[in-house]
Formats: C-alpha cells, sequence, structure tokens
C-alpha cells in the first residue's frame, strides 16, 4: 500500500494509536494444561491484568476455564478480552490429523462465544528439530511427503477456523518443522493467501536467522496478529553452538522481557508502519514455570517498554 507523502504522518499516528496490546498464559509458563508446575489460571489472569494489559490468549484447551459463561465471568471481571486461540500440535504427524481436528473445533467453540478472533496454529516442538532450534544449515528436514501431509492438516484446521469466523494464522516456532525461513516461505507459496495468514513473533523468528522486520514487510498482506518477544543473544548464540534443546534453552533465559534483548523493536515498529499495521500485539515471554520467573513484573516491564520505546516514540516521531 502506497501513501502519500503528506498524509504519511497522520496514517502512521493513526496506525500507533490503534495498537492493542495482550499478553498470553505462556508468559507465566503454561504450555500445557495439565502440567502440575502451573500456576493457577485465577492467578495468571490476575497478574495480565495486574500489568497493565487489556486481552489474554486462550492458551492450552482447558487450562482457562472453557464453560461460556464461567469463562466469560473470569474475563469480564479483570477487564480482560480473549483474542486468540492455539493450535499447538504435532501437524508434521498425519496420523494425529483428526485429533488435530477435533481440538480445532473444540477450541474454536469456546473462542466464538468471547469473540476471540484469531487460531494461532503452530507445529509442535518435537525430536530431533528440537534438538536443531536455530541450526539452519543442519537441521532434519521434512521430505515432500510428509510436508504435503503437513500442508493438508494445516488447509483443514483453517477451513474449520473459517466455519467460525476465526483466523487462522501460521506461526513459525524454533523447534519445529515450520522454523527457518525457507520453511516460511514454502509454506506461505503452498497455502492460499484467502486461507491461511501468518503470525510473526520477534523472537521465534531472532532465533531461527529470521531478521523479523523484513518478514513483516514481506509478507505485510498476510500479516494478521503480531507475538512480541525478546530473546538474550550470548545465551541463544550458547544454545545453539552447543545444540541445546528448545526446551532447556528457556530454562537458561533465552527469552527475557522486551528491551532487554537483542531484537531491534524500532525496525519492527517502522515494518508494522509501512504495512499499516492496526491489530493487537501480543507480549509473550516463554519460560520454564517450574522456577522463579517474576511473570508479573517482566509482563509489566514488557509492557511499559512497548509504550515508552514504541508507541510514545511513534507518535511523537508522527
Amino acid at each position: 500500500m502506497v501513501i502519500p507523502k503528506d498524509n504519511d504522518n497522520a496514517k502512521k499516528k493513526d496506525i500507533i494509536m490503534h495498537i492493542k496490546l495482550s499478553n498470553a498464559p505462556c508468559s507465566w509458563g503454561i504450555e500445557f494444561a495439565d502440567n502440575p508446575a502451573n500456576p493457577s489460571w485465577q492467578t495468571v489472569l490476575d497478574e495480565i491484568a495486574g500489568a497493565g494489559f487489556k486481552a489474554t490468549e486462550l492458551g492450552p484447551l482447558n487450562y482457562l476455564p472453557t464453560e461460556q459463561a464461567a469463562l466469560a465471568s473470569a474475563l469480564d471481571s479483570r477487564g480482560l478480552e480473549l483474542i486468540a486461540g492455539t493450535i499447538f500440535k504435532h501437524l508434521h504427524d498425519a496420523s494425529r490429523r483428526q485429533e488435530i481436528l477435533d481440538y480445532t473445533r473444540a477450541t474454536c467453540e469456546v473462542l466464538k462465544p468471547q469473540q476471540g478472533n484469531y487460531m494461532v496454529i503452530i507445529d509442535h516442538v518435537s525430536s530431533p528439530r528440537t534438538d536443531e532450534a536455530g541450526q539452519q544449515e543442519t537441521a532434519t528436514r521434512l521430505d515432500d511427503a510428509q510436508w504435503r501431509e503437513m500442508m493438508v492438516t494445516i488447509r483443514q484446521v483453517a477451513e474449520i477456523c473459517q466455519e467460525y469466523a476465526v483466523t487462522p494464522v501460521l506461526h513459525p516456532h524454533a523447534g519445529t518443522y515450520i522454523e527457518y525461513r525457507d520453511e516460511v516461505d514454502r509454506a506461505m507459496a503452498e497455502l492460499d493467501a484467502d486461507l491461511v495468514k501468518l503470525c510473526i513473533d520477534t523472537g521465534h523468528c531472532t532465533y531461527a536467522g529470521i531478521d523479523p522486520a523484513e518478514l513483516i514487510r514481506t509478507y505485510g498482506e498476510r500479516v494478521a496478529y503480531i507475538h512480541f518477544k525478546d530473546i538474550q543473544a550470548p545465551v541463544l548464540e550458547s544454545v545453539v553452538q552447543d545444540g541445546i534443546d528448545f526446551y532447556t534453552a528457556i530454562g537458561q533465559g533465552v527469552f527475557c522481557p522486551l528491551g532487554q534483548g537483542c531484537v531491534d523493536f524500532d525496525a519492527v515498529r517502522e515494518s508494522l508502519d509501512s504495512i499499516g499495521y492496526q491489530g493487537w500485539i501480543t507480549v509473550e515471554q516463554d519460560v520454564d514455570p517450574t522456577k522463579d520467573n517474576s511473570a508479573l513484573e517482566n509482563a509489566r516491564e514488557s509492557r511499559e517498554f512497548i509504550e515508552r520505546s514504541i508507541l510514545e516514540k511513534g507518535l511523537a516521531e508522527a
């Protein structure tokens, strides 16, 4: 989209003012609903709201309440919206397709009454790729037949989402079979642009050696949802060099509060401006729930960084 030069500042200001901030249960270490180390969902929602965010993602199905009235009450009492669900499943394993499709429909049934707009589609972290996260040159790849089957599963997941007026967004993720730039490009080429959009996660891009700002510009028309995540360069360099698996890297603190890592958020903001992005930005900081993560403090620091270094800075420049 080309904007006349004399309208650049007004347009940029309009974009900045329409950015909305949310957080997600994964910032409290919630990846699996039945993990006994998980903090309670009440604590997580209390702290998301307490850190100044206005919305949350659903997290794994059955972590938050799934009954419509109970979930609405839990959200409304904290001033929160529900904006997205997640399919974090073994998309590359065709034998699990029906299980994945059933899970998708069940998640949509929870999202729809709450006006949840997005379904974040992620291939599950699995061996051997979890051990090869960030190792682009040597990572194991799917063969063509396996890749085709994964694309079939993603299309069918997306079709279910569209039945519920939920936008399916593919999320490239470290330690999975859609991580590196060639895999992102191949998926975007093979999946219909009207069917599957893109969720760009700044931290997972950086982990995979992808420039998130450039990826936003390249796929601007398909970028429907954004995750802000930051990453500590020294930790990333160490875990990639030593071949440390993705989950161990999380435990070693590879992800950090926004502004404390190596992601160039100025460049990301400029790219979001250039595509006219006006949607939600969800802050995430993947952590190990068995550790003392200071999740509330981290979430508040990340929100303050966005407001200080992205929103206010953008308005000042406009």
